[in-house]
C-alpha cells in the first residue's frame, strides 16, 4: 500500500509561519517526517496542532502562511498540487458523525466514500475486507446499520474510511476521543497494527498523552511554537538522571513539605501527582536516593511509601510546559521591573 522506505521524507516543513491578518498563530516551525513513522502532535487547545495540519492538508490559503512545506514531495503552496496531495493523504476527524452515515452499514459507508475517489464497489469491498480484518471489526456487523455499533467499532470504521483510497499519510484528529477509557488502548493498538502492516505514515493530533506509547516521534507545541520534536526516549533522557524518579507518599502533604524536599541540594524537580504523592527528580540519582530518604527523616517528613520509576512521556510533557511557563514568567517580571525602574 504505502512506502516502507524509511529514508523517504514524506513531510518536510521548514520555517513555517502562519498569519491571519495581523495575528501570527504559528512561529517558525520546522520538522521532517519519514515514511512509515507515527508522529504525535501534543499540546493543549490553541497550541497550533490543527493549524499546522491544515497547512499540510491544503486547507489554508498560501496568502496566510510563509515557509517551505512539502507533503509527499509536493508543495501545498501551489494550488495545482492540491488534488494530488489530497489523493495521497487520508483524514479521520475527531467526531465520527462528520464522516459516517449512521443509517448505513459499515460496508455501505466504505462503498459510498470509495466512490468519491473513483473506486468501484468490488475493489472497495476488497480493500474494506482487508482493513476490517486488521481492525478486528466483526464480520457479522459489516452489513448492519452503523448506529448499532459500539463507539470503538464506529471509530475503527472511521479509520477504515480514511484509508480506503490507500493513502501514504493518514491524519487522525483526537483518535481516542469518544471512546471508553478501557478501549483507548485498543484504538491505539489498531493504529500501530495498521502502521506496521500497511506502512502508512500517521499523524496523531491529540492532547491524550497515552498516544505517545505508539509514536516514533513526538512534537510538543505551545502558543504556536514547536518546543520539541524528537523520539520520546531522547526527550525523556534530557530530564535529570535520564528520567529516573523517586515517587514518595508523604503523610499530610502540603506546599511547605514540598518546599522542604526542594531544598535538598541534589533535587532538580518536584512534581505533585496526588493528594499525598510527589515525584522527585535528582542529579546523580543512584548516589543521592539514600541521602534523600535520610533527609526526609531528618526533616520529620513521614514517608509512608517510596518507589523508583522511569518518567513517562506524560511527565516529560508536563515538566517541559512548566519550564516554558516559568521562563516566560521570569522574562515578564524582569521586563516589568525594568519598566518600573525607568
Amino acid at each position: 500500500m504505502s512506502s516502507n522506505n524509511l529514508s523517504e521524507i514524506m513531510v518536510d516543513v521548514e520555517n513555517l509561519n502562519v498569519y491571519f491578518g495581523d495575528n501570527q498563530v504559528i512561529y517558525d516551525v520546522s520538522f521532517q517526517v519519514k515514511a512509515g513513522e507515527i508522529i504525535g502532535m501534543f499540546g493543549i487547545s490553541g497550541a497550533g496542532k490543527t493549524t499546522i495540519v491544515r497547512v499540510l492538508t491544503c486547507q489554508i490559503n498560501k496568502k496566510h502562511w510563509i515557509g517551505n512545506v512539502k507533503v509527499t514531495n509536493l508543495s501545498p503552496a501551489r494550488k495545482k498540487n492540491h488534488a494530488k496531495i489530497l489523493s495521497n493523504i487520508g483524514y479521520v476527524p475527531q467526531l465520527e458523525e462528520l464522516n459516517l452515515y449512521y443509517e448505513l452499514s459499515a460496508m455501505a459507508n466504505i462503498e459510498t466514500f470509495a466512490s468519491t475517489y473513483g473506486i468501484g464497489k468490488k475493489k472497495a469491498r476488497k480493500i474494506a475486507t482487508d482493513l476490517f480484518s486488521i481492525l478486528d471489526i466483526p464480520e457479522d456487523t459489516w452489513k448492519k446499520p452503523l448506529k448499532k455499533m459500539s463507539g470503538g467499532e464506529k471509530k475503527r470504521v472511521s479509520v477504515a474510511i480514511g484509508l480506503i483510497h490507500q493513502p501514504s499519510i493518514l491524519f487522525l484528529d483526537e483518535p481516542t476521543t469518544g471512546v471508553d477509557a478501557a478501549k483507548r488502548y485498543d484504538v491505539l493498538s489498531y493504529l500501530k497494527k495498521l502502521n506496521q502492516q500497511l506502512g502508512t505514515t500517521m499523524f496523531l493530533i491529540t492532547h491524550d498523552m497515552e498516544a505517545a506509547l505508539i509514536c516514533d516521534k513526538s512534537a510538543i507545541l505551545r502558543d504556536g511554537k514547536m518546543l520539541e520534536f524528537d523520539r520520546n526516549d531522547n526527550l525523556i533522557s534530557t530530564l535529570p538522571s535520564d528520567g529516573l524518579l523517586a515517587r514518595l507518599t508523604i503523610e499530610d502533604l502540603n506546599e511547605k513539605k514540598i518546599n522542604i524536599i526542594k531544598e535538598f541540594a541534589p533535587v532538580q524537580k518536584v512534581i505533585r501527582v496526588g493528594n499525598e504523592v510527589v515525584e522527585v527528580f535528582m542529579e546523580d540519582f543512584q548516589n543521592n536516593l539514600k541521602k534523600l530518604i535520610q533527609y526526609t527523616m531528618d526533616k520529620d517528613l513521614k514517608v509512608t511509601s517510596m518507589s523508583k520509576d522511569d518518567a513517562a512521556f506524560r511527565r516529560y510533557f508536563q515538566i517541559r510546559i512548566q519550564d516554558e511557563e516559568e521562563k516566560e514568567r521570569a522574562l515578564r517580571e524582569s521586563s516589568e521591573f525594568l519598566t518600573s525602574e525607568v
